[in-house]
């Protein structure tokens, strides 16, 4: 589990795919600025948090690690992409309840 803003900033980055370039370009700043929160040099403004939010659809609160649970925000998907989701979800806990009786 990551514990700090900066670890938990990389950690999606990488997760989505991302290098510190994109997501720098997807937001407006420059990737020596991303590479500085990832660093912990310095901490992105209130409008740069929600719009990591955005970018990584989780929220505010786990960023700033208030919220321990890792969330997928899911409210801006179409109704086929939240089944999709959700039928991922169901998938990947019935795999791993099978795992769990063998």
């Amino acid at each position: 589990m990551k514990n700090s803003l900066y670890e938990r900033i990389h950690d999606l980055r990488e997760r989505s795919g991302m290098t510190q370039t994109d997501l720098a370009m997807r937001m407006g700043v420059t990737r020596s600025g991303v590479n500085a929160w990832e660093m912990g040099i310095s901490k992105p403004s209130l409008d740069n948090l929600i719009t990591l939010s955005r970018i990584f659809h989780t929220t505010t609160d786990y960023l700033l690690g208030i919220e321990n649970e890792d969330v997928i925000i899911i409210n801006n998907f179409s109704m086929e992409e939240k089944e999709l989701v959700t039928r991922l979800v169901r998938y990947i806990e019935n795999s791993r309840n099978m795992d769990a009786e063998h």
